[in-house]
């Protein structure tokens, strides 16, 4: 992934290159970095201007440097949850909704593109997170985590760069209210079972490359969870 570089400093360079990777896809919204030995040797270059380097991506807006853990690439259209949207979103049930029905449009076109476009290994990551999120329910949890790790790779899977990192954002303004919501919906144990079903059949149709059913299973999942605070 890393091309080495000629000279043993500037930062700069460093900085295009993660930068570049970030902009091709190869390095996408909750992918980690490897550890700094592993990127400056691939890179050949000194720990120090590396350092630099990743505080400057930090600065931009582009990693999370985390205490003890490698840094995490963050979404380019990523915003604070003390952004005004945010706190609006979290506050406001009718803004929730109008976030769904974004959803529902890009959503809908990515899983039907991912169908044509998703890897062999972008479908065992798919159908990994499934399991995650099948694994959640059966233990009483909420599954949130593992619903917004479903629905990020498909986006990842259409290797559409840009909406990748837009999903990434959005997901993460609905994160908070779907905690919220999924503790009142739970209380039936009917939609815990009719949400797994929805993600089965949405994996169902990547899986079996069929844009019509992808697209349909999609809005379908989609509608239900509109529907649900729509007649709240």
């Amino acid at each position: 992934m890393f091309t080495p570089l000629q000279r043993k400093r500037f930062p700069d360079e460093i900085v295009e290159q993660i930068v570049a990777l970030i902009k091709d896809g190869q390095l996408r919204p909750g992918d980690t970095l490897p550890s700094e030995r592993k990127i400056a040797e691939k890179l050949n270059v000194s720990r120090p201007p590396l350092r630099e380097a990743l505080k400057t991506l930090e600065t931009l807006g582009f990693i999370e440097i985390r205490q003890r853990k490698k840094s995490l690439i963050k979404s380019v259209a990523d915003v604070s949850l003390h952004n005004p949207l945010a706190q609006v979103i979290q506050e406001d049930e009718e803004m929730t909704i109008q976030l769904l029905q974004v959803r529902k449009i890009l959503e809908s076109w990515a899983a039907a593109e991912a169908c044509s476009r998703a890897t062999d290994d972008d479908l065992a990551i798919l159908e990994t997170v499934y399991l995650d999120l099948e694994k959640d329910f059966q233990n009483g949890e909420l599954g949130v985590d593992a619903d917004v790790r479903f629905h990020l790779s498909i986006y990842q899977a259409t290797k559409n760069t840009v909406l990748s990192h837009i999903a990434s954002t959005l997901l993460a303004l609905l994160h908070q209210a779907q905690r919220i919501t999924r503790q009142a919906m739970f209380e039936e144990t009917v939609n815990r079972e009719r949400l797994l079903e929805q993600h089965r059949l949405i994996l169902a149709a990547i899986r079996e490359r069929n844009p019509e059913r992808a697209e349909e299973a999609m809005r379908n999942h989609l509608d239900y969870a509109e529907s649900y605070f729509v007649s709240r």
